[in-house]
């Protein structure tokens, strides 16, 4: 057996020894251990390696065809080595149908390609400090650490989810490391990992998973492993790739009611899920409700009715017992249940000032009477349709009833809980398709909720996924603090995929606690105005905060965000930070003609009880690091300070203590626009857009209601020459000389203030000249 070996862009290396097992090395000697080939029942010795050479979508290659002793499966496998990338490419392909696959457990891969030994790394072939990070296979993608043996991912048992990771990211103190994701097959593919503490003598097993019971001849997958500066700098090449080869036609962030207005939700966390006001029923509930939501201004432009609405094979009453769950069996029928909503929805509706719906959705019990009309994979309690008329039907009743989304929830459950769906590749693939042809005939979008690692990846093949939930419920089982955690990690997973996130109802009442209010309320709605996606309130009567939650849209109610959603930085991914004694940091943009405008968040979610100091350099922003200075305002203080590309941010904060902090580009001419300071995503191209240079002067767009008073905020090194409005009903032009308290500014600090007035289009043109 002779000696093989690749190499990929940047050094990136594949090796194989005459013994037969193969190695990576980049930078260090041995990333992932010892490399081979094992089926369900043994690994198996390599026995020839012939070269090929060629060119895909991904650039030029050059490739290893293995060969191995004793194999009886008809599969070939594969790797290929990028020129132009630090990519390598493993592939798996059946070269003949295969039947009988399946081992009855998802995460005992049956047939693995690579798989991974870490426990048998070379000495020294990573530094000391080396970690792993991953998303586990669960709803939402939890965020898992483990060392450098890949061992020791926690699992979850309750409930039951498979101890299997995907992307999986390998990296060192430094921050450079390898991302093993894959780069089709989503839902056949996945990345076995040993169940927490059981060793790592199993090995890191990547490919079929164990439910896969069936593969047509030509079937394969690949999983790509992937070397960077830091993860996300990996995820974001993944992940662009995958929207390059699928062409991903994303929608705008503002595409319908759900996305582009303040929502008001009955879901998990929020005052009215599956509870009433007492002597109410719940049409009366949310009738009141909304009326005097409207009564304090506060702008609601859509409804979301959750599960409550329709019957499940064990239904949970309304006004249950704090310590009632809501049973996880599946919907018998999506339509309203005659005791909570005996007019229907379209009188619920009509009661809420006939705003549009969000509807919640369901897994399938088996006991539905549409399986007597469609064929279904039954699997005990539960059913899928095989086809997607169903979804079409549901769907044409769904936009008959007003909805405009529908929030595919327990997508982890609708996978897990019927083995039809997951025997055979292109099931699962094929059942998503079908909800995104449905939404689309009958002009709906969809919210992914619950959704794996595998439901973020298809979504790039799913043009009416219009955004994605990434962190579990709120206020649910683990608190404020871990829920943010896990949601700027899962944020960053969905930006890779240009997906808007949404982080999930909250309420807006600092005062209170239950469902009356939350002490952490302001951060919970900085957060949800930072996720791109939508933005949901679910006070009770009474109970809402105007002042709160008009920081997060306009007088309209038109939500004022970034242009992708706030995500962990890379250093957040050395450690875990809440179980570790480390800040939480996470960044997000608008971005302008003029430049980026970088808004930065750094949390104390970590369990240490005692304060967290720490230092961020401005280096750290990657990608939205700043080229040139820029003034950092301070959001909570209104205190700001101009930095070089080369300044560090301090930040000392006690337990659930947060800073928000705003970097504005000092632009030619020596000025900063600090924008609408009253929004938390203050430069949001709803509210101030198009911020350009022309002619030496600073040329923007204030949005807002029509009528609507704005005021916006900057800095300048001197005087300003002139300042001009135009398009405004109030002031046609505002020279600095004007008496009028239009235009206002401090001479020793350089602060000034513009107040507009929206016209009748929505807008006024506004030119700074220094």
């Amino acid at each position: 057996m002779s000696e093989a070996q690749l190499q990929a862009a940047d050094g990136l290396a594949l090796s194989f020894d005459a013994a037969g097992g193969g190695r990576i090395a980049w930078r260090h000697p041995d990333w992932l251990g010892e490399i081979g080939f094992a089926t369900a029942e043994r690994s198996l010795p390599r026995a020839s390696a012939a070269p090929f050479a060629g060119e895909d979508d991904l650039g030029v290659y050059r490739g290893l065809e293995l060969s191995w002793t004793g194999l009886a499966l008809p599969v070939r496998t594969t790797v290929r080595a990028y020129a132009q990338r630090a990519l390598l490419v493993f592939r798996l392909e059946a070269t003949d149908d295969l039947e009988g696959l399946s081992r009855k457990r998802l995460e005992d891969v049956t047939v693995a390609w690579p798989w991974l030994r870490p426990d048998r790394r070379a000495p020294g072939g990573l530094p000391d400090g080396a970690r792993a990070f991953a998303h586990l296979y669960t709803e939402f993608a939890l965020p898992v650490f483990s060392d450098p043996s890949l061992a020791h991912f926690p699992s979850l048992d309750v409930p039951p989810r498979p101890a299997a990771v995907s992307p999986l990211w390998l990296g060192t103190p430094e921050g450079a490391g390898l991302l093993l994701a894959p780069l089709d097959a989503f839902h056949e593919q996945v990345i076995g990992v040993p169940r927490r503490d059981a060793g790592g003598e199993r090995g890191v097993a990547c490919g079929w998973h164990g439910d896969l019971d069936r593969a047509p001849a030509g079937f394969a997958s690949e999983l790509a492993v992937w070397a960077a500066a830091g993860p996300r700098r990996a995820l974001e090449a993944w992940g662009g790739f995958l929207r390059e080869r699928h062409r991903t036609p994303r929608r705008s962030r503002y595409a319908d009611a759900s996305l582009s207005r303040l929502s008001y939700w009955t879901d998990n966390g929020a005052a009215y899920w599956y509870r009433r006001e007492p002597g109410l029923d719940v049409p009366t509930t949310l009738e009141k409700t909304l009326a005097e939501l409207r009564d304090a201004d506060v702008p609601v432009g859509c409804v979301e009715i959750d599960s409550w609405f329709y019957p499940h094979q064990q239904s949970r009453p309304i006004d249950p017992t704090p310590e009632t769950e809501v049973p996880p069996t599946g919907a018998v029928a999506w339509e309203p249940r005659a005791d909570i909503l005996p007019q229907g929805l379209g009188d619920l509706r009509r009661r809420l000032g006939g705003l549009p719906l969000v509807l919640h959705a369901r897994h399938l019990s088996s006991a539905s009477p549409y399986f007597e009309r469609h064929e279904a994979w039954r699997d005990g309690d539960r059913a899928h349709p095989v086809s997607g008329a169903l979804w079409r039907e549901l769907f044409a009743q769904a936009a008959d009833w007003g909805a405009v989304q529908v929030e595919q929830d327990w997508l982890i459950e609708c996978f897990l809980g019927v083995r039809g769906l997951r025997e055979a590749p292109g099931r699962a693939r094929a059942w998503q398709e079908a909800l995104d042809d449905a939404a689309a005939e009958h002009g709906l979008s969809l919210l992914w909720c619950m959704a794996s690692p595998a439901d973020f990846a298809q979504s790039v093949a799913l043009p009416r996924v219009a955004a994605v939930r990434t962190s579990g419920d709120y206020r649910y089982l683990l608190g404020n603090a871990a829920l943010w955690c896990w949601l700027l990690y899962g944020n960053a997973l969905a930006r890779a995929l240009d997906l808007p996130a949404f982080k999930d109802v909250f309420l807006s009442s600092r005062e209170g606690s239950g469902w009356d209010g939350d002490p952490l309320a302001e951060v919970e709605a900085l957060l949800a105005s930072l996720c791109a996606g939508p933005v949901a309130i679910g006070d009770r009567r009474g109970r809402s905060d105007r002042a709160l939650v008009m920081r997060t849209c306009r007088e309209d109610g038109v939500l004022v965000k970034p242009d992708a959603p706030i995500a962990a930085l890379e250093r957040c991914y050395r450690q875990s930070c809440f179980e570790a004694p480390a800040l939480l940091v996470g960044e997000t943009v608008s971005r302008h003609p003029a430049g980026d405008w970088v808004y930065l968040l750094a949390l104390h979610a970590s369990l240490a009880p005692g304060e967290l100091r720490d230092e961020l350099s401005l280096a750290e922003l990657g990608d939205v690091a700043p080229r040139g200075p820029v003034v950092a305002r301070d959001w909570r203080s209104g205190a700001f300070a101009r930095l070089e590309p080369d300044d560090a941010l301090a930040f000392s904060l006690a337990p659930r203590e947060w800073s928000y902090q705003v970097l504005c580009p000092v632009l030619p001419g020596g000025i900063a626009l600090f924008g609408d300071i009253a929004k938390h995503a203050c430069l949001g191209d709803r509210r101030v857009r198009g911020v350009r240079l022309d002619d030496g002067a600073l040329r923007f767009d204030v949005l807002g209601g029509v009528g609507e008073r704005v005021e916006i905020h900057g800095w300048s090194e001197g005087e300003l020459r002139e300042v001009a409005a135009s398009g405004g009903e109030a002031h046609a032009l505002l020279p600095v000389a004007d008496p009028a308290p239009a235009f206002a500014r401090d001479p020793r600090s350089g602060a000034w203030r513009l107040s507009v007035t929206a016209g009748e289009r929505g807008a006024v043109q506004v030119r700074i000249a220094p």
